[in-house]
């Protein structure tokens, strides 16, 4: 990533999410519930609970949220408001 100068009291933290978040990240194909705002989840191989996720691409105009369900070691709970979407996670 290209940087145009010193960020002063917020370099730590910039330099913290990127090698913390953005650098331990995976990518998750996946389909929605067939229920919009139904809970679901999904295996994610991180090995920690995530700090946060981007929806990367999807098939339908959708909003992706939490859960209610904490997240896990192993498992990311997340909500759609649409049917079946196919759905592309970036996982951090």
């Amino acid at each position: 990533m290209k940087r145009f100068g010193p960020l002063g009291p917020y370099e730590q933290q910039f330099n913290e999410i990127i090698q913390n978040a953005l650098d331990k990240r995976v990518y998750l194909t996946l389909t929605t519930d067939a229920t919009p705002d139904t809970e679901f989840s999904i295996a994610h191989g991180l090995g920690y609970a995530p700090n946060g996720y981007l929806a990367v691409k999807s098939d339908k105009a959708a909003n992706v949220y939490d859960g209610t369900t904490a997240n896990t070691d192993e498992l990311l709970y997340l909500r759609c408001d649409v049917a079946s979407v196919a759905l592309r996670l970036m996982v951090f």
